[in-house]
């Protein structure tokens, strides 16, 4: 028997990736349907596209709808109730032809299990500058982390967890200390954080899998610039998620901090790498004191918590 897998993927102005993200989300889709009694029902949700593409999408024959309010809203607008599972993707990444096929494996393995997601690995830098050679070599080795109690939300398969509805938030929000910077009033923006939280309180470690089974690639933050609005977006949901979801601080303690445990048998240049991407990280944390106080004090007009990572928006 054929179980369909609902898989939606959110996009955001992103015409320089979606063409080749889809290609290869396609590819890895008939790969998976030919060793898995599964066949994808695959949906593009547009949030609030201004650029190309809807015009790419329809190129591959998929299905388009539209949203409004972000990324998290999207997958909302995205969910199929009565499905085994959901499969969620970015639209700006590459996936080989077993990314699919190990995330749908597991899931299907492990009817206990609760996410699953992919391997990744960011593809070359275009910029020929330390930094970018930095940053490269920290997300290629995973942080010199052996350690892994969470995933990225760039593809993954859920199962038995949903976001919190925007009328939930605001509830959680209502008597909680106002903050111009945090914001707690609005939608979340990434979902991964508190899916992750969500699993590890219901399911314990074992609820989160990482697939051995295909590679995704992605383009990894080049400049300082970019690695700012990276390292606020993740910390500023962070702190989002504490506050709101105060009962996910104690499995964050638990499982959200990872040590660099093999840094110390990494090559020389790669320590000199992650020396340098410290302190850009330092000046990263600095920048981010700064404009949470330029926010909260009214002295920075308008502020946008999610801007576009210019470097990492092409394949």
């Amino acid at each position: 028997m054929t179980t369909t897998i609902p898989l939606t993927m959110v996009a955001r102005n992103e015409a320089r990736a979606i063409g080749p993200c889809l290609d290869s989300l396609l590819a890895s889709a008939r790969a998976a349907q030919a060793r898995l009694p599964i066949v994808f029902d695959l949906l593009v949700v547009l949030d609030d596209c201004t650029d190309e593409t809807r015009a790419i999408a329809q190129t591959r024959n998929v299905r388009v709808l539209e949203s409004h309010g972000g990324k998290v809203e999207g997958q909302r607008r995205g969910f199929r109730e009565g499905a085994p599972f959901q499969i969620f993707a970015d639209a700006d990444i590459l996936l080989d032809e077993y990314a699919l096929f190990g995330i749908c494996d597991a899931m299907l393995r492990d009817p206990q299990l609760l996410i699953a997601f992919p391997r990744l690995a960011p593809l070359p830098p275009r910029a020929r500058t330390p930094l970018a050679w930095a940053l490269h070599l920290y997300n290629l080795r995973r942080g010199f982390s052996s350690g892994r109690s969470w995933f990225n939300g760039r593809l993954f398969a859920l199962r038995g967890l949903a976001l919190p509805s925007r009328d939930e938030l605001s509830a959680r929000a209502r008597d909680l200390p106002p903050s111009r910077f945090l914001d707690l009033r609005a939608d979340l923006l990434a979902e991964d954080i508190l899916l992750s939280r969500l699993a590890l309180i219901r399911g314990g470690e074992n609820a989160l899998r990482e697939s051995q089974d295909g590679l995704v690639r992605y383009r990894a933050p080049e400049t300082l610039r970019g690695m700012h609005r990276y390292h606020r977006r993740m910390r500023r949901e962070l702190e989002r998620t504490d506050a709101l979801f105060p009962e996910t601080r104690e499995v964050h303690a638990r499982f959200g901090h990872r040590s660099c445990d093999l840094l110390a048998a990494a090559p020389r240049s790669e320590r000199l790498a992650y020396r340098l991407f410290q302190g850009a990280l330092a000046l990263c944390r600095v920048a981010f004191a700064f404009e949470r106080i330029c926010v909260e004090r009214g002295l920075r007009p308008g502020f946008d918590p999610w801007p576009a990572i210019e470097e990492t928006k092409a394949l």
